[in-house]
């Protein structure tokens, strides 16, 4: 894939500075704040980010997609039935009542929720061989009818998935401040791997297909060999995303495969910034927050209806004065903050 010159450069730059730095702050915010409402804000705010930055990197290589809430529900299930599996053999094992606390369940946990990433990006990959020739938004239909099908099959093989009732996966990493460590360091490593793989030869080749098509066929790129790429590379981290869901709720059930859920990551991209790496993030922060918010006793107290109309009103307004997303703005703001900060009469580089 070529990534060794994008990555070493990344290494070197200021941005991989602030990361670290951001990756404190975040860590250490939840300890100062010691507040429950906000570590709780924060973890949802980090799921989402994975699952809207799949979302978005799927956009970026020309395709789109409806249904993406089929492979966060895959993924959820799969990690919640693989981990309960390997949890319930151990302490079988270990003649104990519950899954004890410690190295071997933190790396339990991550191995089930790359399981669970796998075998979402495997449901992808067929998905994507019979469908990737497909025009956008045409293959966006199919993962939405798709995303029906997951959830009835669900519930046809309720006996096996437990999806009708739901089920409360087994705990392996406690809740609270050290899942949100868990969950920041796959949000990271997530959003830091789509970044450079976008960085490297690869990502041209998406961005070439993303811009013309035709032309990207033209000059001898194998359109649907990098198409059917990026779909699985996208459904893996949706599928990550949904483990972590997952086992951040406590409960799952076929409500995951919701169509509210398929539109969530191409809403959070919209608003954020279509086709930026920040994009998703600013979104998934944005919404998420002004979701909880809405949910807080008193506000509550308006009613769904409410409730979703004025995120529908949030999300009117953002597309018609910030069309490229709030990312557009702050960048804006930064370019002035930048100039008036220079002396009159100073030259620009």
């Amino acid at each position: 894939m070529q990534i060794k010159q994008p990555l070493t450069s990344f290494l070197r730059s200021r941005t991989f500075k602030l990361l670290l730095v951001s990756f404190a702050i975040l860590a250490i915010f939840p300890i100062l704040v010691n507040d429950t409402f906000f570590l709780h804000v924060f973890t949802l705010i980090f799921v989402f980010a994975i699952y809207a930055s799949s979302w978005n990197f799927l956009a970026n290589s020309g395709q789109g997609s409806l249904g993406h809430a089929a492979f966060l529900g895959i993924g959820g299930f799969a990690s919640a039935l693989i981990g309960g599996s390997i949890a319930n053999g151990i302490t079988a094992i270990m003649g104990v009542a519950r899954m004890p606390f410690g190295a071997v369940s933190i790396i339990i946990q991550i191995v089930v929720l790359l399981i669970g990433g796998l075998i979402s990006a495997g449901i992808g990959f067929l998905i994507g061989l019979a469908c990737v020739r497909l025009k956008a938004w045409y293959l966006a239909m199919v993962t939405f009818g798709f995303s029906v099908i997951a959830s009835t099959l669900s519930s046809q093989f309720d006996a096996f998935t437990n999806g009708i009732n739901g089920f409360a996966p087994t705990i392996l990493v406690s809740g609270g401040y050290p899942f949100y460590i868990l969950v920041i360091s796959f949000a990271v490593t997530s959003i830091l791997s789509m970044y450079l793989i976008m960085r490297s030869r690869m990502g041209l080749a998406f961005r070439a297909i993303h811009g013309n098509e035709a032309e990207a066929r033209m000059i001898g790129i194998n359109t649907a060999k990098y198409k059917l790429i990026a779909f699985v590379i996208s459904t893996f981290f949706a599928g990550i995303a949904g483990g972590l869901y997952a086992f951040f709720l406590g409960f799952i059930q076929n409500d995951i495969f919701s169509p509210a859920n398929s539109f969530l990551p191409l809403i959070m991209s919209v608003i954020g910034g279509l086709g930026t790496i920040a994009g998703p993030i600013i979104g998934s922060i944005f919404l998420v927050s002004v979701q909880q918010i809405l949910q807080l006793p008193g506000i509550n107290d308006l009613g769904s209806p409410i409730a979703f109309l004025i995120i529908g009103i949030i999300l009117v307004v953002i597309v018609i004065f910030a069309p490229k997303g709030l990312i557009s703005l702050f960048n804006k703001v930064y370019k002035y903050l930048n100039t008036e900060s220079k002396p009159k009469g100073a030259k620009t580089k």
